[in-house]
């Protein structure tokens, strides 16, 4: 179990450095380090991107997280109590920047965007049904991150159901940065988007593979009278 938490440990490593490598290549691509933020007209659409790019880091990191716990691959390293916390403070992040991120619409000029078309799927102005695959999944991940807090009136089996729940949000979450963002066509997104895709993957079918691996349990044998 040790090697393996030194694995995982050197995958969050990878992980992180990707992650910031690619936040750069976008930052350098968008010219921001080339332009003044006093004379910048279209400031609330970069915090519109900015916010949309980071909610999506940390949803995939969140589903990450969360396979690594489910799949006891960080309990010899780290205690169940600051596992689960992580998890749900990260997911809470995750939704406070989408949530973010759909509220600035209404602040931009270029799109008259109203309280309705931000909250209600698929009715804004501009590329609604791609938009509204964006407002759809942050409504499920607001269902899941909330559970976090109402775990023990859910019931266990309840609340994993739920919980199954973040895999639609993470396919939403990326089919709505493939359509709707105006940064899909450039590389450094196309690279983050396959990266999340990638790893999700992959580390589901890690926790696949720990669920079937593990040794059936004896059956129980009946006490004769």
């Amino acid at each position: 179990m040790v090697k393996e938490a030194r694995w995982w440990d050197r995958l969050s490593l990878v992980f992180s450095i990707l992650v910031v490598a690619i936040a750069a290549v976008v930052m350098l691509q968008s010219g921001m380090f080339t332009s003044s933020l006093a004379a910048d007209t279209q400031i609330t659409w970069h915090l519109i991107r900015s916010a949309g790019i980071l909610a999506y880091v940390l949803l995939t990191i969140s589903m990450l997280w969360g396979l690594a716990v489910s799949s006891r691959a960080v309990s010899d390293w780290s205690p169940g109590v600051l596992t689960m916390l992580m998890h749900s403070t990260i997911s809470l992040l995750a939704v406070i920047l989408s949530i973010g991120h759909a509220l600035l619409l209404m602040v931009d000029k270029y799109f008259s965007y109203t309280i309705a078309d931000v909250l209600v799927p698929f009715v804004g102005p501009y590329r609604s049904f791609a938009v509204g695959l964006g407002t759809l999944g942050l409504w499920i991940m607001v269902a899941v991150s909330v559970s976090f807090w109402v775990k023990d009136r859910m019931g266990h089996r309840n609340w994993w159901w739920l919980h199954l729940t973040s895999y639609v949000t993470f396919g939403l979450a990326t089919a709505h940065g493939l359509l709707a963002g105006t940064d899909s066509e450039r590389l450094g997104i196309r690279i983050l988007l396959l990266i999340g895709v990638l790893s999700v993957t992959g580390f589901t079918a890690f926790r696949v593979y720990k669920a079937r691996s593990k040794p059936a349990k004896p059956a129980r044998v009946a006490k004769s009278a």
